[in-house]
């Protein structure tokens, strides 16, 4: 397999584009910049990033060990093109720092200190740390080819004006990266700024392609911005993932964006890409699980969590390392943590194994619950936590946003509550229904899980 500067070195045009006034160490990067009083907007053409990360490469001194840093999306691409198939492992480091399993002989991007050299080309592995949203954070190793597996290739790719909503040193923001970068797309970096800023860089650059979770596509049809635009948005592809994806989403951005191809993407840091759900349905087909998808075998144990197994050669070393962290069985199926239910022909997402409240000794999934409000059309947003009880140990309580047909309802907690009542068990039912303005996503994108309300 050629590095991945090999494979983008025969692209030309504008690569990256970015915010230079969030990302103040970028200056020696720019190809072009346009100041005024809003922002400062940073044009990075494949030209520039191939030449510098050569340049790298050319000063030798690489370390066999590195971890690399997020400041800002130009340097960050320069290094990973430059330490991809010659550092033998490669960190990339989230915000708030995870320990690594050696620090011994780590090499920081930022502090040009080197412990070891490596100038020899080498298969580097690539560790990628998981969200920690329901669980403790952990590092996962993958190589080059297991990244880039599901990557799609071809001319018609090249014309896309991919956004960047998810972090990169995260798995799902490094697959938007490299789908971006293999195909000499544009990627435009929408990972610093809010919702609404979000939409007008959006705008601004023409952007045709987003990969969000549900949460934040939420947030952006909450807005109002996509449906009162002017121009209007020409948006060809959108990919869900990160999080459960339900059917009146799904019906709503069918509507709002009626040529858009609109999928939903199951992948994790442990599992890697699973499959991709084109049919605009939550969930995936039943079939799947004797069939396999996408190079991959599915199955679903006893307690009812879903196992999947890639069907590609496996990597000896990678096996080795990763199995001391996630759990695999005799056959080779990785334990995905998420619980599912089947219903008719279809494999609907329930929860987080490790994520459930425990009300009495019963297991109720929060994104179980959530999905059942947001069926309702009086809620938009809605996040399900735990509070806990003297009693019963804990008990469910729910955030919800309301949507524009709140006016029709004048009791609306009544309403939801009624609703509850005919799709959960009485276990499952919230205790409480709060309504708020607006729900706080975490900076991936999601709904936070840890917090929890206070004690009853």
């Amino acid at each position: 397999m050629l590095s991945l500067l090999e494979q983008v070195s025969k692209f030309t045009g504008i690569a990256l584009v970015h915010n230079t006034r969030a990302d103040k160490k970028a200056a020696k990067k720019v190809d072009n910049s346009v100041n005024d009083d809003a922002q400062a907007i940073q044009y990075t053409t494949y030209e520039t990033l191939i030449a510098e990360a050569k340049a790298l490469r050319a000063k030798g001194n690489l370390p066999c060990q590195a971890v690399l840093t997020f400041d800002d999306l130009t340097t960050f691409v320069t290094y990973l093109l430059a330490y991809e198939g010659v550092v033998e492992n490669l960190y990339l480091q989230p915000e708030a720092p995870l320990a690594l399993p050696n620090t011994s002989n780590a090499y920081n991007s930022s502090t040009n200190t080197v412990d070891i050299t490596h100038k020899k080309p080498a298969a580097t592995v690539w560790h990628l740390a998981t969200s920690g949203t329901t669980g403790t954070p952990k590092w996962i190793a993958h190589t080059s080819s297991s990244l880039c597996r599901a990557i799609k290739h071809g001319r018609q790719h090249q014309q896309t004006r991919w956004a960047l909503c998810y972090q990169p040193f995260r798995y799902a923001g490094l697959q938007v990266i490299l789908q971006s970068l293999l195909n000499g797309a544009t990627l435009v970096d929408c990972t610093t700024a809010d919702t609404a800023k979000k939409v007008d860089i959006i705008r601004r650059e023409k952007v045709n392609a987003i990969s969000a979770t549900p949460t934040l596509w939420r947030q952006f049809l909450l807005s109002g911005a996509f449906s009162d635009s002017s121009p209007t948005f020409t948006i060809e592809k959108i990919t869900l993932g990160g999080e459960i994806t339900d059917a009146p989403l799904m019906a709503l951005l069918a509507s709002q964006f009626s040529n858009a191809k609109i999928m939903h993407v199951y992948a994790s840091t442990e599992a890697g890409v699973g499959f991709a759900v084109t049919d605009g349905q939550p969930g995936f087909p039943k079939q799947w699980l004797t069939s396999g998808v996408n190079g991959n075998s599915l199955k679903v144990d006893s307690e009812n969590v879903l196992w999947i197994k890639a069907n590609a050669a496996q990597n000896t070393k990678l096996n080795k390392i990763n199995n001391t962290i996630v759990e695999v069985d005799s056959q080779g199926y990785v334990n995905t943590n998420d619980v599912v239910i089947i219903k008719d022909n279809r494999v609907y997402f329930k929860g987080r194994a490790n994520g459930a409240i425990n009300v009495g000794g019963q297991k109720v999934h929060p994104e179980h619950v959530e999905q059942v409000l947001l069926q309702s059309p009086l809620v938009s947003q809605a996040r399900v936590y735990a509070k806990q009880s003297s009693i019963m140990g804990q008990l469910v309580v729910a955030d919800v946003v309301l949507s524009a047909s709140k006016d029709i309802e004048t009791k609306p907690t009544i309403a939801l509550l009624l609703h509850c009542k005919k799709h959960l068990a009485r276990f499952e039912m919230p205790t409480k229904i709060n309504v708020t303005d607006s729900i706080a996503i975490n900076a991936s994108g999601k709904i936070g899980r840890a917090q929890q309300a206070s004690t009853e």
